[in-house]
């Protein structure tokens, strides 16, 4: 899997692409490259998932993990552009009522403003 990292609008907007499969062997590897960069001054942060073609249960705990982390830096995840499997697995898991949702990644950014 491969990684983009952008920054927002805002300087502390954080917006990550993240290209492939987020599954098992991918999962703690992501989590890892994004905690970082996750912190106190980069506290709001967008996965842009329009590159993520399948999500399973190891990615949803990574989500999971992304969400719990945020709420210890005054912060918070949103997720942008979730379509097909993806977006199943956290509808049918029940997952995605943790997350605010957009369309697109400018939608989330201006959901801060």
């Amino acid at each position: 899997m491969e990684i983009s990292f952008m920054n927002g609008s805002k300087d502390n907007q954080l917006i990550v692409l993240p290209h492939g499969d987020l599954d098992l062997y991918a999962s703690v590897a992501f989590c890892n490259a994004i905690l970082p960069q996750f912190n106190r001054s980069k506290n709001h942060l967008v996965l842009d998932l329009s590159a993520t073609r399948y999500l399973d249960s190891s990615g949803v705990g990574t989500l999971i993990r992304l969400a719990q982390h945020a709420k210890t830096i005054s912060g918070e995840v949103k997720l942008a552009n979730l379509t097909g499997t993806p977006r199943k697995v956290l509808e049918m898991s029940n997952i995605i009522r943790l997350f605010h949702v957009y369309s697109n990644v400018k939608e989330a950014l201006t959901s801060w403003e």
